[in-house]
């Protein structure tokens, strides 16, 4: 039996040119999307498109307010850009060199940037910069707090940064090449730092001491963290996804097809999206099995999860898809419990002295009966399981 072939969208949404950026807010009432054609989207739960506008360039990343009230975007014109409620640019900031990454506060009231000239830019809802940090070198990932009240830097300086709302230099952390990706807790107490050299992984205390530290022989493609930093899941170059505790310690790593393209770990932890360039997304759950999976047409470039991870969305190619999961997961669940009932009761009557009676009503004498299809163990007198049994009626295949 394979019940993760079962898994459909609810709703698909084209765009113009290539799904490059994907946000969905917790609560999945909202879906924003970049595109390749530089466009900048948001939808509401159903699928509907609330609004969509252009930017100056193929747009890189984008983040939406809780609310959905606010949108921020940047594009490959060195431009972060910011939309209200209606699409409309607010305002928008050009930067002298390349930006590389930027986050929002929950509430839309803080955007931060980097960018390739060493700078850390804050904004507020009307574009006013309200402090820059100034690290030398090119800044390569931002994280603002989920409380909105700190904010986390990583630069070629060697150095991870950790910030207040108002640009104050709490602490900073000393790694031995390029910090490449950073990450804080909601209440900033938990924080991450990825240097380039080794793939060194460095868990940070509130004070900036170091914690943990982790090194992994692979290439590090994604990196997702949890809300409250707790749990990490890793994508790596060699197509394996680790999913570690705070401190690196790994519970689980899995393989799946194809190159991943991005790793994105459910914000409480139950669910991890892998996607693929062999057209995919893999839904594992948090012992490393694999729940569910679909099939796109195309690469799938990007993807984001409500905060329980009941719904989910996938870029791949131009279309945005989003899956609602609990039904498929309830089936998946009854489904292996079933199973493992069927099989524990051939297991009791093949251990039995009297082997050759029926362990249980129905059950096939001697040998057990499995499915013709997929050969998992079914009553005897049946042919299929009850899964190949439906799909067979919906597909009318023999």
């Amino acid at each position: 039996m394979q019940p993760e072939s079962i898994l459909n969208p609810e709703w698909k949404r084209g765009v113009n040119g290539k799904v490059s950026a994907l946000y969905m807010t917790p609560d999945a009432s909202f879906v924003a999307a970049g595109s390749g054609d530089h466009d900048v989207y948001l939808m509401n739960f159903s699928g509907k498109l609330l609004w969509a506008s252009t930017t100056g360039d193929d747009v890189q990343s984008v983040k939406v307010s809780d609310d959905g009230g606010f949108v921020a975007s940047y594009s490959k014109d060195n431009t972060v850009s910011f939309f209200n409620k209606r699409g409309n640019e607010v305002w928008a900031s050009r930067f002298s060199r390349r930006v590389n990454t930027i986050d929002m506060s929950p509430d839309g009231s803080l955007v931060v940037a980097g960018s390739e000239d060493g700078l850390v830019k804050a904004f507020d809802q009307r574009g006013n910069v309200l402090w820059t940090k100034e690290c030398q070198r090119p800044v390569n990932s931002v994280s603002i707090s989920g409380s909105g009240s700190l904010v986390m830097a990583g630069a070629n300086t060697n150095k991870a940064y950790m910030l207040t709302r108002d640009g104050r230099l709490r602490w900073e952390f000393q790694a031995q090449s390029p910090v490449v990706f950073v990450y804080t807790s909601v209440d900033g107490e938990i924080s991450y730092a990825l240097e380039s050299n080794n793939n060194e992984f460095h868990q940070i205390s509130d004070r900036g001491g170091e914690l943990s530290s982790n090194t992994y022989s692979q290439r590090v493609l994604d990196i997702s963290v949890t809300d409250d930093g707790r749990y990490v899941a890793i994508a790596f170059s060699n197509g394996f996804v680790y999913y570690t505790e705070k401190n690196g310690h790994l519970l689980w790593r899995q393989s799946v097809p194809g190159p991943i393209t991005s790793v994105k770990v459910s914000p409480d932890g139950s669910l991890v999206f892998v996607t693929t360039v062999e057209k995919a997304v893999y839904i594992l759950n948090k012992k490393g099995s694999t729940l569910l999976n679909y099939r796109f047409d195309g690469p799938a470039e990007c993807s984001a999860s409500s905060a329980e991870g009941d719904y989910l969305a996938v870029g791949a190619l131009d279309t945005v898809f989003m899956f609602a999961l609990p039904k498929y997961l309830e089936y998946v669940v009854r489904e292996q419990v079933k199973i493992s009932k069927m099989i524990k009761a051939d297991e009791d009557k093949r251990y039995r002295p009297e082997a050759s009676q029926a362990a249980y009503p129905g059950a096939p004498n001697g040998g057990v009966n499995t499915c013709r299809k997929c050969g998992a163990p079914i009553l005897s007198g049946r042919t299929l399981c009850n899964y190949c049994e439906m799909m067979q009626r919906r597909t009318g295949s023999p």
